[in-house]
């Protein structure tokens, strides 16, 4: 009976299958296939969707409650691209999958989805053929302005050439990602082995015997052995970021003291390395290998770059966490706490777990527990800093699935700002954020050379500064201090805008502290007033003037005596601590003579508490 009814509608057409005025353009529809994906009902009324690829890939999800984007004429329905049920913005039982449409990853053996922060693009490794081998290549694709997935793409080069290659991490703002992939080591065995070649030349006409020449060449082999092998056995790990033209070429990450020992059974000579996982800070570095220090077959071992770029050994995360078998491709959640990673020892076959770190080491961690059994099976995972939802990968499709709240991370506050410069263009420049009470450099991003957009991801218990530079311009900087605040995810809006560094420019010290009305500065002002002194340094010929501003809060004396006293504080900072000349600064204090913002809220008094760093000279 159903079926007849079917085909009534569709020989009918516009006199049954609906009564409702029907509006034309753009929209999004949500209802359900029938008839092989040729008609979707909506609680409205019912569409015929036209033909076409994309009407080809719907006819398999007949019977589905789908999300549609189409452009609607009359009655009828041409699909742009759609999304299958649950969906995002509903209720969804826990670890329920959805599978990613075929027609963002065409249909490809797909795996390893890694989605930027903002959830806004997802990167995956796509497994294709060319030139009569199977290789593994960069896809990406983009949310559109409804929330639907559009068309991947293979990216181009140089993130892309004819090695395998993988994003290993979307770092925030999705500016910078970290990659697999072999970028210059077949250049570098190359010109190792003609500088070898080269040498060895050199010695069969200098050498004064044979034996003599027999000794250099031994000496050559074990020289050509040892580069090559350091070649050969580094991190496969690069970072590349955004330009004006596309991606930069990926630059190896240093870290000198990788290796990795493991190699399958079954083909000896290929080294198998387990994946990795890069903090959103850029700072911290969760690997799989096989170490002096292993558990087992493939551990997972953590790095930490430190200040001079350089990430270091390796410290094994510990048995609770390794097994005998194998601990794969981890992930590090945006709270820097929680650890998502696969094991193949802990359940028949390979699933999800999840431990979270104890406390301050990388070595304390609770037992790890299965995420669901639903998961069984999948060997890559990801979550965004942004949504209740996991990306992952299973038998070469790729999935989401909601997160029950117990198994997400710790709450975190992701700042989404932009870089301009005075007339509001856009500047790529260099966002870096740090721990005020600690003094210390916590992760670093730069911003989109086209549209100035960064972003960073801060957890709680910390007082951050962050700022924006760029050569030939004053830093900016603002500042949040999450120190014992209500944990709960935010977002937080901000705008750098950076002046050049010229005669009448001028900035104010956002980050610049004193006790409550005295003019001793606090060490949290230090990392501020250092950055400072460091412009004054390269730019010998530069002067400055302090101005100091209070709010309107007491005495009109007491406030002017109060804005001189800290203007000299922070002169007089530079000058003991840096070496600046005095005849380079000069202050003033202005007390609440040149408000910028209204005395009657605490707020507008907040802002007009201020110190100003003005170029009086170049």
């Amino acid at each position: 009976m159903a079926r007849i009814l079917i085909i009534i509608l569709l020989l009918f057409g516009n006199g049954l299958i609906s009564s409702q005025s029907v509006k034309n353009g753009i929209q999004v529809l949500e209802g359900d296939l029938l008839n092989t994906g040729h008609l979707l009902r909506t609680d409205k009324q019912v569409f015929r969707i036209s033909g076409g690829v994309l009407q080809e890939e719907l006819a398999y999800l007949a019977g589905k409650k789908i999300r549609l984007l189409c452009d609607v004429q009359a009655e009828t329905c041409s699909p742009i691209r759609y999304e299958m049920e649950p969906f995002e913005s509903g209720k969804t039982p826990d670890w329920t999958l959805k599978k990613i449409p075929r027609y963002v990853t065409q249909g490809l053996f797909s795996f390893n989805p890694q989605c930027t922060p903002d959830g806004k693009i997802l990167f995956w490794t796509a497994l294709i053929r060319e030139g009569g081998r199977s290789t593994q290549k960069i896809w990406a694709a983009k949310r559109d302005q409804y929330g639907f997935w559009m068309q991947g793409e293979q990216l181009p080069t140089p993130l892309n050439n004819r090695f395998p290659s993988a994003v290993i991490s979307a770092l925030p703002g999705g500016n910078e990602l970290f990659v697999f992939g072999n970028f210059g080591e077949e250049e570098m065995l190359d010109n190792l082995k003609k500088e070898m070649v080269y040498k060895s030349q050199i010695a069969s006409r200098e050498a004064q015997n044979p034996k003599e020449f027999h000794l250099v060449l031994t000496k050559l082999e074990t020289e050509y052995k040892e580069r090559s092998e350091k070649i050969q056995n580094r991190a496969p790990l690069y970072k590349t970021h955004k330009t004006e033209s596309g991606w930069s070429l990926p630059s190896p990450i240093n870290f000198p003291s990788f290796y990795n020992w493991y190699r399958k059974a079954d083909n000896p000579n290929q080294q198998v390395f387990g994946g990795s996982a890069l903090a959103s800070s850029g700072r911290t570095l969760i690997y799989s290998a096989q170490q002096k220090k292993n558990f087992g077959k493939l551990d997972l071992y953590v790095s930490l770059q430190n200040d001079a770029g350089v990430f270091e050994e390796g410290i094994n995360l510990g048995n609770t966490l390794n097994t005998g078998e194998e601990e794969m491709a981890p992930f590090l959640g945006p709270d820097d706490k929680t650890l998502y990673f696969s094991s193949s020892g802990r359940k028949e076959g390979i699933s999800i777990f999840l431990s979270r770190r104890l406390n301050d080491s990388w070595t304390s961690w609770s037992e790890p527990q299965e995420l669901s059994s639903n998961l069984r099976g999948v060997n890559f995972f990801s979550i965004p800093a942004v949504g209740n939802w996991a990306y992952m990968s299973r038998e070469g499709e790729l999935y989401m699935a909601a997160i029950p709240h117990h198994f997400q991370p710790e709450p975190v506050v992701v700042i989404k700002g932009k870089v301009v410069d005075e007339e509001g263009k856009p500047l790529s420049a260099f966002v870096q954020y740090e721990s005020l009470n600690r003094k210390k450099s916590i992760g670093s991003t730069v911003s989109d050379p086209v549209t100035g957009e960064f972003s960073i991801i801060l957890p709680y218990d910390e007082n951050y500064g962050f700022y924006g530079e760029k050569e030939g311009y004053l830093p900016v900087s603002q500042n949040l201090n999450l120190v014992g605040k209500e944990k709960e995810d935010k977002e937080k809006t901000v705008l750098l805008v950076l002046p050049k560094l010229k005669k009448g420019n001028q900035i104010v010290m956002n980050n610049l502290f004193f006790a409550f009305r005295s003019s001793e500065l606090t060490k949290e002002s230090e990392p501020e007033l250092d950055r400072l002194a460091g412009i004054l340094r390269k730019s010998a010929n530069l002067k400055i003037l302090i101005e100091g501003h209070t709010d309107n809060v007491g005495t009109k004396s007491a406030n002017q005596k109060l804005s001189l006293e800290r203007a000299n504080s922070v002169a007089n900072y530079l000058k003991s601590k840096h070496k600046i000349e005095e005849s380079r600064i000069a202050i003033i204090g202005h007390g609440p003579q040149v408000p910028i913002a209204d005395n009657q809220t605490e707020e507008g008094r907040g802002t007009n508490r201020r110190v100003v760093f003005k170029i009086s000279e170049e």
